[in-house]
């Protein structure tokens, strides 16, 4: 089996989902619809007006900045609740709540690679960037997993 470079993966892919981008400016509101538009989503990418990646925002990241007025004081006046999470969505953007140590990669570079990088950053979720930075496709755990499954470590090697 010939080595697998990231853009040899993701042509063999059956799918390819839209991916879950929103840029600095957008509300969490747009960052929360971008997360659960996306079925098996666990991150939302941020990117600037150029498409040119600036950091993620994971599913439990996420999960933290909404709920946080819920587990903080544990307060039983909803309307209290209420509008925190209001106040939240209106005034927080996603480059407020994003995380900019973003690990990328790109469509030439060696799969096995890529891969050993996932598993030594702990990353479940990788973008793939073009020349310029800009978002173009992204690596999930998942979709690695199927090809390990159908092929075995070969296809890694």
């Amino acid at each position: 089996m010939k080595r697998l470079t990231v853009k040899d993966f993701l042509d063999s892919l059956p799918h390819r989902v839209e991916l879950p981008v929103v840029n600095t400016e957008s509300s969490l509101r747009e960052v929360l619809h971008a997360m659960v538009k996306r079925h098996r989503g666990r991150i939302v990418y941020v990117a600037d007006f150029e498409g040119k990646v600036k950091g993620s925002i994971s599913l439990d990241n996420l999960k933290d900045v909404i709920f946080r007025y819920y587990m903080k004081s544990r307060v039983s006046d909803a309307l209290v609740i209420t509008e925190h999470i209001v106040e939240l969505f209106a005034s927080e953007k996603a480059e407020d709540v994003m995380d900019a140590g973003l690990s990328i990669c790109h469509e030439h570079e060696w799969l096995h690679d890529v891969v050993t990088r996932m598993i030594e950053r702990n990353v479940k979720d990788m973008p793939v960037v073009d020349q310029e930075g800009r978002i173009i496709a992204d690596l999930d755990i998942l979709d690695l997993l199927e090809l390990w499954l159908k092929k075995g470590e070969e296809a890694f090697k």
